[in-house]
């Protein structure tokens, strides 16, 4: 009965320590897991995959100037570029824009390449609103999260690319618990794609 015990004694002790033990593996594999995620700019989703073109969209780290490409795992670096500013010939394109739009009130917008059409983020109504040069709104898209950095149209006007965040993902409100997320509209179908996401991924994104 002694001998019983004893081995019951043993197994609890086994017990004891291999569980909590077990539960900081799982914890701390989590942490890593979640830490080389965001490092390595990780995401297996394969939304991107139902958007033509999405060879030619680029994400850029402002502050260390390397751009991404989308691909099968997340992105994958496609080199540097330390002077992609604005040339005389985008600042003479901004100011026709702006001429034309005297009328709205946002900074998130764009105008496409033919001048024929303008994609702009509606804050009070939180929509993408798609419309003409002189405001007409010709179709709307519902957003998810909380806000819209950025909304640039493909070179063949027949996608919107949009940066949205999520803010508070951890309980909080501060910027630095975010949640980024970059989307593609189809412009005829409406339909919307995820084509990244991750926690505090930053980036500025365009069409090359």
């Amino acid at each position: 009965m002694d001998l019983l015990k004893q081995k019951k004694l043993h197994i609890i002790k086994i017990v004891g320590i291999a569980l909590p033990v077990l539960l900081l593996i799982v914890v701390v594999g989590g942490l890593s897991f979640s830490l080389l995620r965001g490092a390595l700019h990780l995401d297996f989703s394969q939304e991107y995959r139902q958007v033509n073109g999405i060879e030619k969209i680029r994400f850029q780290e402002n502050w260390h100037h390397e751009i991404y490409a989308r691909t099968f795992w997340g992105l994958r670096s496609v080199g540097k570029d330390m002077d992609r500013q604005n040339n005389l010939q985008d600042v003479k394109i901004a100011e026709d824009e702006e001429a034309e739009i005297t009328w709205l009130d946002t900074d998130v917008y764009d105008v496409s390449e033919i001048m024929e059409h303008i994609v702009w983020y509606d804050r009070e109504g939180e929509k993408i609103l798609l419309g003409d040069l002189g405001g007409e709104i010709l179709c709307s898209y519902d957003i998810q999260y909380d806000t819209v950095e950025r909304i640039v149209f493909s070179p063949d006007d027949k996608y919107v690319l949009y940066y949205e965040k999520e803010y508070g993902v951890n309980g909080g409100y501060s910027s630095d618990e975010e949640y980024c997320y970059y989307k593609v509209i189809d412009i005829e179908t409406g339909e919307q794609y995820t084509i990244y996401a991750g926690y505090r991924q930053w980036f500025d994104v365009y069409w090359e």
